[in-house]
């Protein structure tokens, strides 16, 4: 989430600031009490900074921050939400919603999939180390794990599909694996991945918390990328690459995310993973251009 608000400033080209804020339990629980209460810390920020003439959130829990800032600056500061805030439309001046949620509204842009703070073009502008140390094969495939969320928990069962599937796909192209997870994904998936790749792979490498700031400087040697469904954010991030884009399949969908990956299909983006990767003529997620496109139309910015 953080991400996409940093991409979206980005985009405007404008100076921004991170604010790392969690926001009070009473205001993530019930946003729209941002109207009357303005907790302690926001109010400092606004006498100890310069007042901002943008907002931008992202997420249903800082959906109250939003309308808190917004309750204070009036008229002086246009807020951008991202993300469905599951209450009325009309506490925000414009709301980026992926068209997968299938919301409409005057103030509501639909987006396909999540903003991408990064493009092909800017991976030589990260400053981790040179990753050429790292490729040891002629092709590299790299696989981006999700978990468990909210609604919805994977059978372990999955996870080890999921890694018979993946050495398959990697020992047809004599290629070398790099693996990283998410904070969704359990510990036990997590060394059931482990385990079977280290008795079919001798070249694999499940990346670190620390190593997993790599990311997404790691992509620039990658030549194949396999995601699994649950994670809308990181399909729409490499669905932005020309490398080719293969989706493992969870057996428990979400409907909203089965859309958006059916959607992918159909314009050539992303193809289903049944162990067998590939080269493809892959179009390209065009998402951030076209969302900048319709925000500068949408508040009359050059």
């Amino acid at each position: 989430m953080e991400n996409q608000s940093i991409a979206l400033a980005k985009m405007l080209n404008v100076n921004f600031k991170l604010i790392d804020y969690d926001p009070p339990y009473i205001l993530k629980k019930f946003p729209i009490l941002g109207k009357l209460y303005v907790p302690y810390f926001l109010r400092q920020k606004l006498d100890t900074d310069i007042l901002p003439s943008i907002i931008i959130t992202t997420g249903r829990r800082m959906a109250g921050t939003s309308i808190a800032l917004k309750s204070i600056l009036k008229n002086n500061v246009k807020t951008i939400h991202i993300q469905n805030p599951k209450l009325s439309l009309n506490n925000f001046d414009l709301l980026l919603i992926p068209e997968h949620d299938r919301i409409k509204g005057k103030n509501v842009i639909q987006t396909k999939g999540a903003l991408c703070f990064f493009e092909e073009k800017d991976f030589k502008k990260f400053k981790e180390p040179n990753l050429k140390k790292i490729k040891t094969k002629k092709n590299t495939v790299l696989l981006m794990v999700g978990g468990n969320s909210k609604k919805q928990k994977q059978d372990y069962s999955e996870y080890f599909e999921l890694s018979t599937k993946v050495i398959q796909g990697v020992k047809k192209l004599n290629a070398q694996l790099i693996v990283t997870v998410s904070r969704r994904t359990p510990n036990r998936a997590i060394k059931i991945l482990q385990s079977t790749f280290s008795k079919h792979l001798k070249d694999f490498n499940i990346l670190s918390s620390d190593e997993n700031k790599l990311y997404p400087k790691i992509l620039e040697i990658i030549d194949y990328t396999i995601v699994t469904s649950d994670s809308v954010n990181m399909i729409s991030e490499l669905a932005t690459l020309s490398k080719p884009l293969f989706i493992f399949h969870f057996s428990k969908k979400n409907r909203k995310i089965s859309f958006f990956i059916s959607n992918l299909k159909e314009l050539n983006i992303v193809q289903d993973y049944h162990g067998n990767l590939y080269k493809f003529e892959k179009s390209k997620l065009q998402t951030n251009k076209i969302t900048i496109s319709q925000v500068n139309k949408f508040f009359g910015f050059k």
